[in-house]
């Protein structure tokens, strides 16, 4: 919806203008456009963005393409190159997979040759051996994601904090100073969450839970299998009751911010357009102004969420890599391994998972509250 009336608003310009005007409407957004730091948004990308896998984008280029209605990137490349680093990605953690197989292997060898012998202690020792090995495979490749979920939610914030003043700048040149105000409160909100509890509260209590099906894994008989149901649930709870109050919070300022700019709008229309012989001119050049306006902020609004798309992209494909990789261990081990080592596998693979979602989650929270704000603040440049 937002990408078509982006489209509908330069189709509208094309339509009824001649070059002369298309050339003065791309003067205005450059003069207005002077309100974003992109300076200060593309030196944030290039220390976020590292390495060749994935092409750093130039933002106000992105910009100027959506303005101009242009496709700022080749969508069937960029899935290309998605698929290609999904499977790099496995191909590399092809080794913890061959490490866990070939250990369980063992594993099973030694218990077969206690249990031919009905010698329990000694299969018992050969289990907490093979349990050792395994839980300093786990840690390490663990702390490997847990590193990438920290450092994502990292540069999400470092992110919106060079863009929220670019956007809310563009916002309010468009009219919409209410709603600048009030959105920006939220998405500071949104950002603290982040910070404050996902970042400094979640990923450690996901750690925790780790550490405890670690210990949980030592014995047959589970001691602490329900303690870790608990923990799982609290984490899925708390997480999704954030987010529904978050979204929330968004869509019921969504009724009232945009409807009061809209009434400023429209009355200072009237009150121009009541000035004698100049009024109706004034009212179009003002309409002009703001339809501009909007086509910025509309294109730094979507460019925003193409970079954080970006950012996400490659951390969450090695998180997926690995978090799945622990599922089909756990498939492939089942018919010759130890009931509690498949079980510890399949776990651990959850509680990846679970790291994985709440980056996600993350990520998803900043484009959808982007997406509101930009759908939001059009609502005064439509009323007439």
């Amino acid at each position: 919806m937002k990408v078509l009336r982006l489209v509908f608003l330069m189709l509208l310009f094309q339509g009824f203008s001649s070059n002369a005007y298309a050339s003065e409407i791309d003067k205005i957004i450059e003069e207005e456009e002077k309100v974003i730091e992109y300076e200060q948004i593309q030196s944030t990308i290039d220390s976020l963005i590292k390495g060749n896998e994935i092409e750093k984008p130039n933002f106000r280029q992105v910009v100027w393409d959506l303005i101009k209605g242009k496709q700022p990137f080749d969508s069937g490349s960029v899935l290309k190159t998605l698929i290609y680093l999904f499977f790099t990605e496995i191909k590399v953690n092809l080794n913890l997979l061959i490490k866990i197989i070939g250990i369980t292997i063992i594993a099973a060898l030694f218990t077969n040759f206690a249990n031919s012998y009905k010698n329990k202690y000694i299969s018992e020792v050969g289990y907490f051996v093979v349990f050792l090995l395994l839980a300093t495979l786990i840690i390490q490749s663990y702390n490997i994601i847990y590193a990438i979920a920290k450092d994502t939610l990292s540069n999400l914030m470092v992110f919106m904090q060079a863009l929220v003043p670019s956007l809310f700048a563009t916002a309010a040149f468009s009219g919409n100073f209410t709603s600048s105000f009030i959105y920006n409160q939220v998405l500071l909100t949104i950002m603290g969450v982040i910070n404050g509890v996902f970042l400094k509260w979640v990923l450690p209590f996901i750690y925790i839970i780790l550490v405890l099906e670690l210990v949980n894994s030592i014995t047959e008989e589970n001691v602490l299998s329900r303690l870790l149901e608990l923990l799982k649930t609290i984490v899925n709870w708390s997480i999704k009751i954030l987010v529904v109050l978050l979204i929330t919070a968004l869509g019921i300022q969504s009724f009232t911010a945009p409807v009061l700019d809209g009434i400023t709008h429209k009355s200072v229309k009237v009150a121009v357009s009541a000035i004698p012989i100049v009024g109706s001119t004034l009212t179009g050049v003002a309409d002009t102004v703001l339809g501009c306006a909007v086509l910025i902020k509309n294109g730094v609004g979507i460019a925003a969420l193409i970079t954080i798309i970006i950012i996400c992209a490659i951390p969450i494909i090695k998180m997926l890599s690995i978090s799945l990789l622990y599922k089909l261990t756990a498939a492939i081990i089942q018919p010759i391994s130890d009931k509690r080592v498949t079980s510890l596998l399949s776990n651990i693979g959850d509680i990846c998972l679970i790291l994985l979602g709440v980056v996600v989650i993350s990520a998803f929270l900043f484009i959808i509250a982007i997406t509101i704000i930009l759908n939001a603040t059009n609502v005064s440049a439509y009323i007439r």
